[in-house]
């Protein structure tokens, strides 16, 4: 009978102090599961340890007063500081899945996969997600840091974190093969965690800029838990040859058209969904400005521009659905809620919309009519939930060939051409793992 062992693995790369932060040189947090006859349950993989916000001096136990007004994104908590996500073959380093951007697919996945009960919940203890900004912003960023009510020691860890990493690969229900490549396995897993930039984690609070920069997160104690198979060894297996896995890719572009015409080359072959969001250019990596926000497309003064119009392409043609989608804010400029089928699209391409039972999307969180700061600090259950998107299988799961086709999206938005909108996209597909003695074969 197969019995299952806990695993506690701390990072490869690990300072003599502990202590990881992007502002000291940081960047990448690196965790080795090693070859060995088990499978690594996915779903169980976990990232923990301790994050709080510093001032200029890693010794200080204060951020400077002119920067009191320093938060994050209460909707993503832990989840904002991921870069990227790389999960390799540890045996030939083959990257198995990577995800560019991995704060903003959460900031697509986690709103429509989880509720407002949630943030107040389990979440708010793992990944120190709130539903409101001045709870998130005393309860996180201001303890043990910046309140001097707090009476904390300057060496106080900080918050405690444990996350999960939503993935294709560690989302699937099959364990993942860690045997030798030569025995149906990848030979062990290598884990990278990019961390983001300061400049793209936190920001002013009030849009001033004084002292902000002087600011940086830093971890501490940082180690990745895990539970794995372990096979009976009375019983004979045979091992296979092949491992199918979901597996997320990222895009990346800027519009500032009325007639915002997007097109990528997938080369994939089993794609079953693609969903973005959008910010406008000009807040990414900017320390006044929540570069993680969810925003309806935004004019140059902070105003919400409508989509009028939007469908879908595959090769020129429209494809899945065969039709424009005209949204009510077409024939209704002055609606204050986004289009339904618009948001369902999308919800439908993150996860089978008859199967979410849980998520933040609601008509007061999908269109946003102004990104200024004093707006956004305001915003309810945790801020906009707006994104695009469309799922092309829901049913058998194969998926639909986009190897000799491209992807495409048309939009009719009303944006002045001053005000660049960045989309990212993320594409849902069906990859698999051929493994033989000379290696991995990756099957896109």
């Amino acid at each position: 009978m197969a019995t299952r062992k806990n695993l506690q693995i701390t990072p490869s790369n690990v300072t003599s102090t502990g202590k990881i932060s992007f502002r000291n040189g940081q960047p990448v947090i690196q965790f080795i599961i090693g070859e060995s006859d088990m499978s690594l349950i996915g779903s169980s993989v976990r990232l923990c340890g301790y994050f709080r916000v510093r001032g200029n001096d890693t010794n200080s136990n204060s951020i400077p007063q002119n920067a009191s007004n320093i938060r994050m994104s209460e909707q993503l908590g832990m989840f904002s500081i991921i870069d990227q996500l790389v999960i390799k073959s540890q045996a030939t380093h083959q990257v198995i899945e990577e995800i560019k951007n991995y704060n903003r697919f959460m900031t697509s996945y986690l709103p429509v996969t989880s509720s407002t009960e949630d943030s107040i919940g389990h979440l708010s203890q793992q990944a120190l997600v709130l539903p409101n900004f001045q709870a998130q912003k005393i309860g996180v960023v201001d303890i043990p840091t910046g309140n001097p009510q707090s009476g904390t020691s300057a060496n106080a860890p900080g918050n405690a974190f444990c996350i999960h990493l939503p993935c294709g690969l560690f989302n699937g229900r099959v364990p993942i093969p860690l045997m030798p490549n030569g025995e149906g396995g990848l030979g062990g897993v290598l884990v990278e965690v990019h961390l983001a930039p300061d400049s793209n984690v936190l920001f002013s609070a009030d849009g001033g800029n004084t002292d902000m920069d002087k600011c940086f997160y830093e971890l501490s104690n940082v180690y990745l838990t895990a539970e794995a198979v372990v096979p009976d060894p009375r019983q004979s297996v045979a091992p296979s040859q092949t491992f199918e896995f979901n597996s997320i890719s990222s895009y990346f572009t800027t519009f500032n058209s009325a007639n915002a015409i997007i097109n990528f080359n997938l080369g994939l072959s089993r794609v079953l969904g693609v969903f973005g969001n959008m910010v406008p250019a000009k807040m990414i990596n900017n320390i006044q400005s929540n570069g993680l926000s969810n925003n309806y497309p935004q004019n140059s003064g902070d105003t919400a521009a409508d989509i009028n119009q939007i469908f879908f392409l595959r090769g020129g043609e429209k494809f899945p659905v065969e039709y424009n989608i005209d949204t009510i804010q077409k024939d209704t400029p002055a609606n204050v809620t986004g289009d339904s089928q618009v948001v369902q699209e999308y919800m439908n391409a993150i996860q089978k919309f008859s199967a979410i039972s849980r998520t933040t999307a609601n008509p007061m969180t999908v269109k946003v009519s102004d990104s200024s700061a004093a707006v956004m600090n305001n915003r309810i259950d945790g801020g906009s939930v707006f994104g695009i998107g469309v799922a092309y299988d829901v049913i058998s799961g194969n998926g639909v060939d986009f190897r000799t086709q491209n992807f495409g999206i048309n939009m009719d938005v009303g944006i002045d051409t001053n005000s660049p909108q960045a989309l990212y996209l993320f594409v849902h597909s069906k990859q698999t793992l051929a493994f033989s003695s000379n290696g991995i074969q990756i099957m896109k």
